[in-house]
C-alpha cells in the first residue's frame, strides 16, 4: 500500500512539474548596458576592486562617504555604493558585525524610499550571510524575494539572474535536483537576456553540479569545461580559479585520478601570480594540503596546513574553516592514526545535517570512517558508510535523475528540433556523397558481418566447452557434497551421541553441554544444506541474515541494500539466495577484501542484483576458462536458471558481479 501511495505521489508530481513548464512565460527580454554614469573621485575609487583588495582603509573611506550621502538625502546614489561593497564583501567571506548593522539600518530606514529593483543587493547580501551560517532555510527565503521580480533594465535583469544561480546551487546541496534545474535553467535565459558571458559562466558551473549529483561524469565534465574557457574569454583570471577550482570539486565526488595531477598543476599556476585573493588561496591551499597527505608527504603536508591556518584565521569564514578542519583531521589521521579534536567533528555533524549542508556532512562522516577503521572499529566504520548512503540519496536520487531528465528535454527540445532542421538541408545538398558512403558502408557492413559471424562461432563453440565442464564439474561437486554431509553426520553426530550415551550416569551438566553441541552441529549441517526460515521470511530477510552471520562469524564487513518487492518465485528466490551466497563464499576466501555490498533493485519489470568488494581482482576471462573455476560458473548457470544473465568484471580494485532478471 505504502509502495502504491509513493508512486502516485511521483505521478503527481511529474504532471505537476510538466504542467507548470507549459504554463510558464516566455522571458524574451533583451536588454543592453547602458552608459555608466561619471562619477565623483571617492565613487570611483570605491568602485574599483582592486582598491577593496590592496588598501586597509576601505572601509574607513567607504564609511564617511556613505553616511555624507545619507545626510545629504542621496538614498540612491548611497544605494548603490552600498550595492558594490556588499558585493567586494560578501566574496570575501567578510561579515562583520560592523558593516551587518549598517546593512540592517539602510533595510529599516531607507530601503522603502527607493524602487524595489535597486536594493536587492539588501536581500542577496543577507543571504549570503546566513549561507556562511549554515542556515540554508534562510538562505533560499531571501534568494527568492529576488527571484520573484520582474527586470526592467541590464542591471535588474542581472540581479535576478545572479539569484536564480545562487538558489539553485541552495537547491543542489539540499539534494532537490529537480529545483535546482529549473533554477539554472532561469539563470541561463536572463544572464542570455543581457548576453552576459561571465552569467552564462556560473550556469555551466551549476550545471557541474548537477550532473555530478546524478551520476552523469561526462556532462558534468564538459560544463566545467565550458565554465573555465568561458571566463577565459572575458579574461577573467579570479573566476578562471574558480572554475578549476569547481573543476577539481567534480573530480573529487567522483572519485576521478585525474584530481591530483589537476591540483598540483593549478597550484603551480596560482603561486606563480602575483594577485593572489585570499578565497582562492584558501580552497587551492586546502586542494594542495590535501593532495600531499594522499601521497604521504606529511612534512609537506604540515607546512602547507600552517600556511592554510595564517589564512583561515585571515578570512574568518565559518564555511571555509570547516573545509579545513577536514583536512586537518585527514593529516593527523595518517600521521598518528588519531585526531585530536575528532568529538569537535561529532558535535558538529548533527548541525551540518539538520541545515542541510550535506556535501560537508559527506566529508565530516568520511572522517569519522576513516578514524574508525584507523582504530579498528569495523562496526563504527560499517553505520558512518550506511549514513554517507543516506547522505548522497539526499544529494541526488534516482527519483530525481527521472525528474531532471523530462525537465531537461522540455528545455532542449526547441534546439534539437532546430538542429534537425539544418541537418536535414545539409544533407539534401551531398545526395551524391551519401551514395557513395553509403556504398561503402554496406561494403564495410558485410566485412564486419562475416568477422563477426566467425567470432559468434567461436565463442559458441567455447561456450558449448565450458558447458560440458561445468556439468561435469557440478557432478563432481555434487558427489563431493554428499560425501562431506555423510562425513559430518558420521563423525561428528554419530560419536557425540556415543559419547552421550557413555554419560549417562555422570553429571547432568556434563550431559547437557554434549547435547548443546550436538544440536549446533545439526543445525550448522543443516543450514548449510538448506536454509530453514527462507520460505518464512523470504529473500530479503534470509541476505539480512547471511549479511549478520557473514560479519559476525568472520569478522569481515559487508552491508546489503535490498529494495524488492517479492515479484520472483520461491524456487527463484532459492536460487538467487545460492548465487549470493556462493559469490560471499568466493570474496572471503580468494579475495582478501576489507569489504563488501549486495545490493537487490526492483525497477519497472527488471530485478537489479549487484555484488562487489574491494580485493585483489583477477583475471575474468582467464579464470573461466581455467579448471578451477566452479564457483563462478555456478553463478553463471544460476543466473540463466532464473532467466537472468550474469556479468562479471574484476580489475586491482575489486570485482563487480552485475545480474539483471526479466519478470
Amino acid at each position: 500500500m505504502v509502495s502504491f501511495v509513493k508512486k502516485q505521489l511521483f505521478i503527481l508530481l511529474i504532471f505537476s512539474i510538466f504542467i507548470s513548464c507549459n504554463k510558464e512565460k516566455d522571458t524574451n527580454l533583451s536588454f543592453k548596458e547602458g552608459i555608466a554614469p561619471k562619477e565623483d573621485a571617492t565613487r570611483a575609487w570605491l568602485h574599483k576592486v582592486e582598491n577593496y583588495k590592496k588598501d586597509k582603509n576601505y572601509m574607513t573611506v567607504f564609511y564617511p562617504y556613505y553616511n555624507q550621502l545619507l545626510q545629504k538625502k542621496k538614498y540612491l546614489e548611497a544605494a548603490e555604493v552600498l550595492d558594490f561593497v556588499c558585493m567586494y564583501l560578501a566574496d570575501s567571506y567578510d561579515f562583520n558585525d560592523k558593516f551587518m548593522a549598517t546593512l540592517y539600518e539602510f533595510d529599516k530606514k531607507y530601503r522603502e524610499k527607493l524602487p524595489v529593483l535597486k536594493t536587492t543587493f539588501v536581500d542577496s547580501f543577507i543571504a549570503n550571510y546566513y549561507y556562511d551560517k549554515y542556515d540554508l532555510k534562510k538562505v533560499e527565503t531571501y534568494f527568492k524575494k529576488i527571484t520573484v521580480l520582474e527586470p526592467n533594465d541590464y542591471a535588474s535583469c542581472y540581479n535576478i539572474a545572479r539569484a536564480y544561480y545562487d538558489l539553485s546551487y541552495v537547491y543542489y546541496i539540499t539534494g532537490k535536483q529537480n529545483l535546482s534545474l529549473q533554477a539554472n535553467q532561469k539563470a541561463f535565459e536572463y544572464f542570455n537576456a543581457i548576453n552576459n558571458p561571465k552569467g552564462l559562466a556560473f550556469v555551466y558551473s551549476n550545471y557541474t553540479n548537477i550532473y555530478a549529483a546524478i551520476g552523469d561524469k561526462k556532462k558534468a565534465i564538459e560544463n566545467a569545461d565550458k565554465a573555465i574557457e568561458s571566463y577565459k574569454k572575458i579574461d577573467n583570471i579570479y573566476n578562471v580559479y574558480i572554475g578549476l577550482i569547481n573543476k577539481i570539486s567534480i573530480y573529487e565526488y567522483l572519485g576521478d585520478t585525474r584530481k591530483e595531477v589537476l591540483v598540483d598543476s593549478v597550484y603551480q599556476a596560482f603561486v606563480n601570480d602575483k594577485d593572489q585573493s585570499a578565497v582562492l588561496k584558501m580552497k587551492i591551499y586546502n586542494f594542495k594540503a590535501e593532495n600531499l597527505v594522499n601521497q604521504n608527504k606529511l612534512e609537506d603536508a604540515k607546512i602547507m596546513l600552517d600556511k592554510l591556518k595564517k589564512v583561515v584565521d585571515e578570512i574568518n569564514s565559518e564555511d571555509l574553516t570547516k573545509e579545513y578542519i577536514v583536512t586537518q583531521a585527514l593529516y593527523e589521521l595518517k600521521k598518528t592514526a588519531k585526531y585530536s579534536n575528532i568529538s569537535d567533528i561529532k558535535n558538529t555533524l548533527p548541525q551540518l545535517i539538520t541545515n542541510q549542508q550535506y556535501e560537508k556532512a559527506n566529508m565530516f562522516l568520511g572522517v569519522l570512517q576513516k578514524d574508525a577503521i584507523e582504530n579498528k572499529d569495523y562496526k563504527s566504520a560499517l553505520q558512518y558508510e550506511k549514513e554517507k548512503k543516506v547522505i548522497d540519496d539526499s544529494i541526488g536520487n534516482v527519483v530525481e535523475r527521472v525528474k531532471i531528465a523530462e525537465l531537461e528535454t522540455k528545455y532542449q527540445t526547441e534546439k534539437k528540433e532546430q538542429q534537425i532542421e539544418l541537418q536535414k538541408t545539409v544533407i539534401l545538398n551531398k545526395n551524391t556523397t551519401i551514395a557513395l558512403l553509403a556504398s561503402l558502408f554496406i561494403g564495410m557492413f558485410l566485412i564486419v558481418l562475416v568477422y563477426v559471424f566467425r567470432q559468434k562461432q567461436k565463442k559458441l563453440k567455447l561456450e558449448k566447452q565450458n558447458a560440458q565442464q561445468y556439468t561435469k564439474q557440478l557432478l563432481e561437486k555434487t558427489e563431493e557434497e554428499r560425501k562431506r554431509i555423510a562425513s559430518d553426520l558420521h563423525d561428528s553426530v554419530s560419536h557425540e551421541l556415543l559419547s552421550l550415551k557413555n554419560s549417562f550416569e555422570q553429571k547432568t551438566e556434563i550431559t547437557n553441554t554434549k547435547i548443546d553441541a550436538i544440536i549446533d552441529d545439526i543445525r550448522i549441517i543443516s543450514r548449510n544444506l538448506h536454509p530453514i526460515m527462507f520460505d518464512k521470511i523470504g529473500l530479503k530477510g534470509s541476505v539480512e541474515q547471511l549479511v549478520e552471520r557473514t560479519q559476525s562469524v568472520n569478522d569481515f564487513m559487508v552491508t546489503a541494500e535490498v529494495e524488492y518487492a517479492n515479484s520472483l518465485s520461491n524456487s527463484d528466490e532459492l536460487q538467487l539466495y545460492r548465487i549470493i551466497q556462493e559469490a560471499l563464499s568466493n570474496i572471503i576466501k580468494y579475495a582478501n577484501a576489507i569489504a563488501a555490498k549486495i545490493t537487490i533493485l526492483e525497477k519497472n519489470n527488471t530485478i537489479f542484483i549487484e555484488i562487489k568488494d574491494n580485493g585483489k581482482g583477477f583475471n575474468v576471462a582467464e579464470k573461466l576458462n581455467g579448471k578451477n573455476a566452479f564457483g563462478l560458473h555456478n553463478i553463471i548457470e544460476r543466473s540463466r536458471a532464473i532467466g537472468g544473465e550474469a556479468r562479471i568484471h574484476s580489475d586491482k580494485n575489486g570485482t563487480i558481479i552485475n545480474i539483471e532478471i526479466k519478470k
